[in-house]
């Protein structure tokens, strides 16, 4: 009897140890539909980044880089050489006189509408000639604003060499006084171009003297010595 009951309790022992160790054996093993999906699946970061295409790159801004001017024009040239000549400013860039040349196309329109004594917005290349005038190509042009008038005002006032050339000529001889302010009168502003007229008339200059002065203000501009508009005038000579 004991040994019977004893040969049980030991076959019961064997198989709740073997329960034990399949369970847990099939705990640890995963399904195979489980192992699948587990190598399957992806971060989801990755899969958008796989799913989503990389954007195209723009492709670079076509044209070219320009700069504006605001110029008084003094000569419209353009039925003669598709030229128009004016007192420029621009900030960071060159003030003064410059020659702009115009295309046919820009030409046909431009001669009637680029009246002189008048200011317009003048855009062309970065580039100019290494000139007197310096010469550049118009591409466009617009009615300059009463704000672009009054910006390039401040500008003449802060490159100025007005007081300079005022002192200079107390010892220059008239002829002289207004060759070189036919040039040098582009840099100044239009309160000092006034002061200037006031001191060649106290020196005698009058409207019928030679030289002749192209120092005007705006809206009495008629002429300039590279355009040689007016009798009297002599055109300088330009480098190509």
């Amino acid at each position: 009897m004991k040994l019977r009951l004893l040969t049980t309790m030991i076959l019961m022992t064997v198989s709740l140890c073997t329960g034990c160790r399949t369970a847990d054996s099939q705990a640890e093993t995963p399904a195979p539909e489980q192992e699948a999906a587990d190598e399957t699946a992806q971060p989801e970061e990755e899969i958008q980044a796989e799913e989503t295409p990389a954007p195209e790159e723009e492709p670079a801004a076509a044209g070219r880089e320009t700069q504006q001017f605001v110029v008084d024009v003094t000569d419209n040239l353009i039925a003669e050489s598709n030229t128009i000549i004016g007192n420029a400013a621009a900030v960071h860039g060159y003030c003064g006189i410059m020659e702009f040349h115009l295309d046919d196309t820009l030409a046909g329109t431009a001669l009637a509408e680029i009246k002189v004594g008048h200011t317009y917005l003048f855009t062309i290349p970065p580039m100019m000639t290494m000139s007197l005038p310096p010469q550049v190509t118009l591409l466009e042009y617009t009615e300059a604003s009463a704000r672009d008038i009054q910006a390039s005002e401040e500008i003449r006032a802060q490159i100025s060499n007005f007081r300079d050339c005022m002192a200079a000529y107390e010892s220059m001889s008239l002829e002289q006084i207004i060759q070189d302010g036919n040039f040098s009168y582009a840099l100044w502003t239009q309160d000092e171009i006034r002061e200037y007229q006031k001191f060649l008339a106290e020196k005698g200059y009058t409207e019928g003297s030679t030289p002749i002065s192209y120092a005007k203000v705006r809206e009495e501009l008629r002429g300039s010595v590279p355009g040689g508009a007016m009798t009297g005038s002599t055109p300088i000579e330009t480098m190509p």
